[in-house]
């Protein structure tokens, strides 16, 4: 557990500088983010203003499995390995559409996860050339680079950094409201 949380923004050996600066660009993201839960009181990783909302323990989950689609269906054109799976086991989405909600899970469920996920994706783009990391490859209607996955996968952790700190908030204001009216 403590590795996992002293993940710090070392820079990630790569033969390719750019791929490198990518993956170290990664690794600052999720230590922003490791910072962010890292202290995070127990009941606000559950909190949801209300049962429609996600909470943080679901976006963490949101987080590790829009990572590993896209390392594997996306930038490896091929399905979740087994062994990766059996921590991703539930859907992205509910039947309504919103991120589904796991339930309670430790934190260190979760970091676990997201661990796991970040190892596999670094072990992938520390072994491309710059060809490889910049070749097309077919993603529904589209066509990504796996130089653009690691954008879009920057892009949508901090977004949703943004959101666990705004639920941060928001579950320390409605506690403090409650124990002001009891």
């Amino acid at each position: 557990m403590a590795d996992i949380l002293s993940l710090g923004t070392d820079v990630v050996a790569c033969a390719e500088p750019l791929v490198g600066r990518y993956l170290t660009m990664l690794a600052d993201c999720r230590a922003l983010t490791i910072e962010t839960i890292k202290s995070l009181r127990f009941d606000l990783l559950y909190w949801r203003r209300n049962e429609f909302d996600s909470n943080i323990s679901d976006l963490l989950y949101h987080i590790a499995l829009v990572e590993a689609d896209w390392l594997y269906v996306d930038v490896l054109e091929r399905s979740i390995p087994a062994e990766l799976n059996e921590h991703l086991v539930y859907e992205d989405r509910d039947a309504h559409g919103r991120l589904v909600h796991i339930g309670t899970e430790e934190l260190e469920a979760s970091l676990e996860r997201l661990h796991r996920v970040r190892v596999a994706l670094n072990g992938t783009f520390s072994a491309m050339n710059l060809a490889e990391f910049r070749r097309l490859r077919k993603s529904g209607p589209r066509e990504v680079s796996p130089e653009w996955v690691l954008h879009h996968l920057l892009q949508h952790e901090a977004e949703h950094r943004g959101q666990i700190n705004l639920l941060k908030r928001l579950g320390a204001e409605a506690d403090r409201s409650a124990s002001a009216r009891s």
